[in-house]
């Protein structure tokens, strides 16, 4: 029987932004078939360095401890979300000026909503985040998870507990994220000992945390002959770990492979991946930020 793991978790650094631009531009040169997303990525990806440089964390932005869930993060309605509809109308100006042409379609449409038609969006993405698998992202709501994503991994970086105060992951059922309760984005393996470790990486504040090797984040399961693994020779350093129980699927990032990658960015690269998931009847646990 596998044992859980000690809990600790990490979060991305502000300096990872740099990061993520330069890796998405080496990727779109790589992969040309996601080239156009990669570069819409790393510029977005300035976008967001630019509002966690002007957001210090918010003073109304609450971290609570829940001896069930360990560290996590509430969001305050006149904190974040203020930070957050104050920033729409500068965002939807920037997205006229950068967004590829099926969301600048959309651009139009949307710098026509009013505040209190922006709150009400808001108010919908928090209640319902991380309790839908995978859909198509709509563009209202790539617009404030794009808004909250740089904020959230703010807060992740500098509220985060000791490792003393969190408890270690469940060995059964859905895993969740241990600071703001969202679900995996993707899993990482990294090398440990003769082997290799397995984490996964929040899909909103990108927080990462270790997880079990051979258990589905998504429904628990356990039994190996149910966690297949499909990896493509064009695809390197990435693989598809699915469930049959539950039909989903998490994409992960094998570190071991090429340790340049970075998990958010390589995920983005590896779209392929995911159209052969879905064509096999698999849903994905958890969108990314620029999932159609």
């Amino acid at each position: 029987m596998l044992a859980p793991c000690t809990m600790t978790a990490r979060a991305s650094s502000p300096d990872r932004w740099d990061e993520r631009i330069a890796r998405a531009g080496r990727l779109a040169e790589r992969y040309p078939a996601a080239a156009d997303i990669l570069t819409f990525y790393g510029k977005l990806a300035g976008y967001q360095q630019s509002l966690a440089a002007r957001w210090a964390p918010a003073e109304n932005a609450r971290a609570s401890t829940d001896a069930s869930r360990g560290f996590r993060f509430e969001a305050d309605a006149t904190g974040l979300t203020d930070r957050v509809l104050e920033a729409t109308t500068d965002f939807l100006a920037w997205l006229d000026e950068a967004a590829p042409p099926g969301l600048a379609d959309a651009v139009v449409e949307m710098r026509r909503l009013d505040r209190s038609a922006w709150r009400a969006v808001l108010d919908d993405y928090l209640g319902r985040r991380g309790s839908e698998t995978a859909a198509p992202r709509a563009p209202r709501v790539f617009v404030v998870e794009a808004l909250l994503q740089p904020l959230a991994e703010q807060l992740a970086g500098q509220r985060r507990p000791p490792a003393d105060r969190l408890t270690p992951p469940p060995a059964t059922g859905e895993s969740r994220c241990p600071f703001c309760d969202d679900r995996p984005l993707v899993g990482v393996l990294r090398e440990e000992g003769e082997g290799a470790k397995r984490s996964l990486v929040c899909g909103l504040c990108l927080t990462e945390w270790p997880y079990l090797r051979l258990v589905c984040p998504a429904c628990g399961e356990r039994r190996f002959e149910a966690l297949p693994v499909f990896t493509s020779e064009q695809v390197p350093g990435a693989r598809v770990e699915a469930c049959d129980t539950c039909r989903g699927y998490l994409k992960t990032i094998d570190l071991t492979q090429d340790g340049h990658a970075v998990p958010c960015v390589d995920d983005l690269a590896t779209v392929s991946l995911d159209l052969w998931a879905r064509d096999q009847g698999y849903t994905r646990v958890r969108s990314n930020l620029l999932m159609t």
